[in-house]
């Protein structure tokens, strides 16, 4: 009712003018705004109490936890790295092996500590000081370790000694460094690589590497193994490798007593052809001369 008197009370309007009937005008407004807010006051329907609508939304079923799944969103692959990368940063780190200092004594593979416990270098094998490219690895060895070292120990060999791998105060190698620059060979590395395969897997680089480039021993001392002249040994009975004539024991190796000298047994002072290239060990300091003590 009050719409229709309001639509007719805009037609008188736009009939008879506005300033005539604005008085009236105010006093229609009013009644039909007071009428309004009446009607909305006492109204058929009334907004529901808070109370009812709870009690509706809990009475809504929820939805299932296969639904809450799908919809939960996946992270996304950065997100899940970089939660893996938090992690290993996390996680304690290794703790080094104590740092050990070598005693005196000892060559190119092996060893005594301060402690007095011997080490040996698995499955690399360094000339004695007598023998060929024997004094430059002990003295490379020693330089090595003169900071301090760090033993893993992985086996015992049959003298009692900690075979192991070894690495300096900084961190370097050792038994990898030897067998890279010519400092050692790989007599024992195929027989006892099944000890600790990955270190084996370094040295059969390290040893490629060093015989293709003709490292340290596998050039100086490439004459001392090659096969001997057996002729020249028949013939004079002295042995090729010294200039002094020092008979052949055995086949000449000075593997084992079988093969072997000693210079009580030569009794005077042995000159070699080759300073390094020693079968007997007769000359300790490496100068070419053995047996100085018969001069």
């Amino acid at each position: 009712m009050w719409g229709s008197l309001l639509v007719a009370f805009v037609l008188v309007l736009l009939a008879v003018g506005w300033r005539r009937v604005r008085p009236v005008a105010s006093v229609v407004a009013g009644l039909a705004a007071g009428a309004v807010l009446l009607g909305g006051l006492t109204g058929p329907s009334e907004p529901a109490a808070p109370s009812a609508v709870l009690e509706r939304t809990a009475a809504l079923p929820s939805p299932s936890p296969a639904v809450q799944e799908k919809a939960r969103p996946s992270p996304s692959p950065e997100t899940v790295r970089s939660a893996a990368a938090q992690s290993r940063r996390a996680a304690p780190s290794r703790a080094l092996a104590p740092l050990l200092f070598a005693g005196g004594g000892g060559d190119g593979d092996s060893w005594r500590d301060t402690r007095d416990r011997e080490y040996r270098l698995g499955m690399v094998n360094t000339p004695e000081v007598g023998e060929c490219f024997g004094a430059a690895a002990t003295a490379t060895r020693k330089e090595l370790v003169a900071a301090g070292f760090r033993a893993r120990v992985y086996s015992t060999d049959g003298y009692g000694r900690s075979v192991a791998v070894v690495t300096t105060a900084a961190g370097l190698n050792v038994n990898v460094h030897l067998a890279r620059y010519g400092y050692a060979n790989d007599r024992y590395l195929a027989e006892f690589r099944h000890e600790d395969p990955a270190l084996a897997r370094q040295l059969d680089v390290a040893f490629a590497a060093a015989k293709r480039e003709g490292r340290g021993l596998w050039s100086a001392c490439a004459a001392a193994a090659a096969p001997r002249p057996q002729g020249i040994v028949a013939a004079s009975g002295c042995h090729p490798d010294y200039r002094t004539c020092v008979s052949v024991k055995g086949d000449g190796s000075g593997s084992g007593s079988a093969n072997d000298l000693d210079c009580p047994e030569i009794g005077k002072v042995v000159y070699l052809r080759t300073a390094g290239t020693d079968p007997y060990r007769l000359d300790a300091n490496g100068d070419g001369v053995g047996c100085e003590s018969y001069a």
